[in-house]
Order: structure tokens, then C-alpha cells, then sequence
């Protein structure tokens, strides 16, 4: 698939057919959690998760709404998004519930009926997706705004320390970086494994994003 193809749609798809989310949130201590989701529902500009309000994931996301979803495609290709996750309005909270629990029967009884007034609904509609495709060769990697979210890449970028030497292209192994002053990683292919830094007898090449 091409790069210019991939778009919100196409991912938040993605992310559905997976079915199963990893999602890492901050604990109170400040340090990751990571856990899986399936009690999910899909509309096209949000999902929708479901917490039991005693459970240290809806506490988690009440103290710091920053999150990511995590979602394997198929082998070799993974779609992640983050975002900001917040509770549905009160007045749709049951709406949600229901929906969620018609979609995913088993967790009705996980969550008996006397207790689904215990679950809160949050939904994620503000963030951005990484699309990552190891199996291309090169490797696609595509950032996607989601909703009013802004991208934050992550990488390495060349400097205008740049020599022009050529050091950096013979270090890629996916020959992402084209000639130029200074020379330029081409980002939607890059593997971001720091092999150019590396390399680079100028220092000319930083680390960018998270």
C-alpha cells in the first residue's frame, strides 16, 4: 500500500480489526502500565473504552488522560495511537455501555448487570496514529492526525553541520537518505534506529521527538 493512501480512516480501521488493544496509561506513581482492551467500540471520529470506575485503569486514565493504543494488523504491520482519553458525557454514558456490551457478550459477564452502573465509559478522540508497515521494503512508517490531535514525530533529522561525505547512506539499511545540502532522511522510511547518528563523523545528525 502506498504511503499517500493511508489516512484517519484507514487506521482507526485498522485498530479495529485487531480487536485486541495493548494500551499503556501512567500510574499514579508515575510509572507505565500496559494492559489489554477488547471491550472497545469503533465510530468514526472516536473510540470508546470500558473501565470499572474501581479499577486502577479508570483511575489511571482520571489522573492523566495521555494514552496509547497498540494494534497488530498482521504480522509485521501495527498501527498505535495516542491520545488524550476522556469520560462520555454523563447523559451518554449508558448509551455507550450498552453498546459496548452488545459488541463484546463476554464482558456481560464479567460484569454482571448489578454492576454495570459501575463502568465508565471513556472515549479517545484527539491524538494521532502511527502506521507502520516493517514487512515493505523499505519500511512505510506514516503519522496521521486523529481528530483536533497534532503529530509528534519521533527520529533523527541531518543537520546543516551536514558534510555531504555519504557516511550516513552507507549506514542505512533502508536507504532512506537522499543527497542534498544538507542531506535529508526520508521520514516514511525511516527505521529510526540511529544507525546515521552512528555513523556520522560530523555529528551532524540529531535525535528528534520522543
Amino acid at each position: 500500500m502506498g504511503v499517500g493512501a493511508i489516512d484517519a480512516s484507514l487506521c482507526l480501521r485498522g485498530l479495529q480489526e485487531a480487536g485486541t488493544l495493548a494500551c499503556a496509561t501512567r500510574g499514579t506513581d508515575g510509572s507505565p502500565r500496559v494492559r489489554y482492551l477488547s471491550a472497545l467500540h469503533f465510530e468514526l471520529d472516536a473510540v470508546y473504552l470500558l473501565a470499572s470506575r474501581g479499577m486502577p485503569f479508570a483511575q489511571q486514565l482520571l489522573a492523566d488522560p495521555r494514552l496509547q493504543l497498540l494494534g497488530a494488523v498482521r504480522k509485521g504491520v501495527s498501527v498505535r495511537l495516542t491520545g488524550t482519553a476522556e469520560p462520555a458525557p454523563e447523559e451518554e454514558q449508558v448509551r455507550w455501555r450498552l453498546r459496548i456490551f452488545q459488541e463484546c457478550p463476554e464482558y456481560r459477564e464479567l460484569y454482571p448487570p448489578s454492576k454495570h452502573d459501575d463502568s465508565l465509559v471513556f472515549l479517545v478522540r484527539n491524538g494521532f496514529f502511527e502506521y507502520l508497515d516493517l514487512t515493505a521494503n523499505p519500511i512505510d512508517r506514516v503519522y496521521v492526525p486523529f481528530g483536533e490531535g497534532r503529530v509528534v514525530e519521533s527520529g533523527y533529522r541531518i543537520t546543516d553541520a551536514c558534510a555531504r561525505c555519504g557516511t550516513c547512506q552507507g549506514a542505512c539499511p533502508e536507504r532512506c537518505i537522499v543527497g542534498g545540502t544538507p542531506f535529508r532522511i526520508v521520514q516514511e522510511h525511516c527505521l529510526q534506529c540511529g544507525a546515521c547518528k552512528e555513523a556520522c563523523p560530523r555529528g551532524a545528525i540529531e535525535r528528534i521527538g520522543g
